[in-house]
């Protein structure tokens, strides 16, 4: 999906519409939950037309994770406050026209799609040439003293398969779920406090093949 900020509101014009309508009204946010640990932060929003409105007149949630980008390291309540705020004011039907999505939540789903740049790979040095601050003689005689290398292992060995665990946070991930949201989807899901440690295997294969699932359809989705 190629993301284009003029086809998105931002979250700032949305509020300044609502006050321009409803002088009187008020904005509220609440934390609903709050890891420091993992950095995850769950908010709500609650919209208010009228100082003596007893209820909202529209709610929104949103949840930040604080390692998911560089501004949200040092702020990434703040911006978790802000994208609640955008959806409490769009299900309240300010700026829709081009959608519930704000500019900044965009931008978010945008550097979660953008790829990890590639590990820098090691220069490789020919087979006769010595290690730098080693005479080519030095390097000679320290290969002829040198032991002949061990007979390899008869046989193939192959390669230990992932964990179970392993496989289902590789595909969580793909969702943009990271591990402390899987857990607390599991133990929703499953009543266990635990997360996947509280599974048995016949359950982390259905966890499993339920994330993949939804990581097929999401890459199968057309590009707006």
């Amino acid at each position: 999906m190629r993301f284009n900020p003029e086809e998105y509101i931002t979250v700032h014009e949305r509020v300044e519409k609502f006050y321009a309508k409803y002088p009187q009204g008020r904005i509220t946010t609440s934390i609903l939950e709050h890891d420091a640990e993992t950095g995850f932060v769950l908010m709500r929003a609650e919209v208010f037309r009228n100082p003596d409105d007893a209820q909202p007149a529209a709610t929104g949630h949103a949840y930040e994770i604080k390692s998911s980008g560089h501004v949200q390291q040092g702020s990434y309540v703040e911006v978790c406050e802000t994208s609640s705020v955008g959806r409490a004011l769009a299900m309240l039907g300010f700026e829709v026209r081009r959608g519930i999505a704000s500019r900044e939540e965009m931008q978010k789903a945008a550097r979660k799609q953008q790829p990890a740049p590639p590990a820098p790979r090691r220069a490789e040095r020919p087979v006769d040439e010595p290690p730098p601050g080693v005479p080519p003689k030095a390097r000679r005689n320290d290969a002829e003293a040198a032991p002949p290398p061990a007979a390899p292992e008869a046989g193939p060995r192959a390669e230990a398969p992932a964990g179970l665990d392993e496989l289902i946070l590789q595909a969580a991930g793909e969702l943009g779920y990271d591990a402390a949201k899987v857990r607390k989807w599991v133990n929703n899901k499953f009543e266990v406090s635990g997360g996947l440690g509280s599974l048995t295997d016949p359950d982390k294969q259905e966890v499993l093949k339920l994330f993949r699932e939804q990581a097929v359809r999401a890459a199968d989705k057309p590009d707006r």
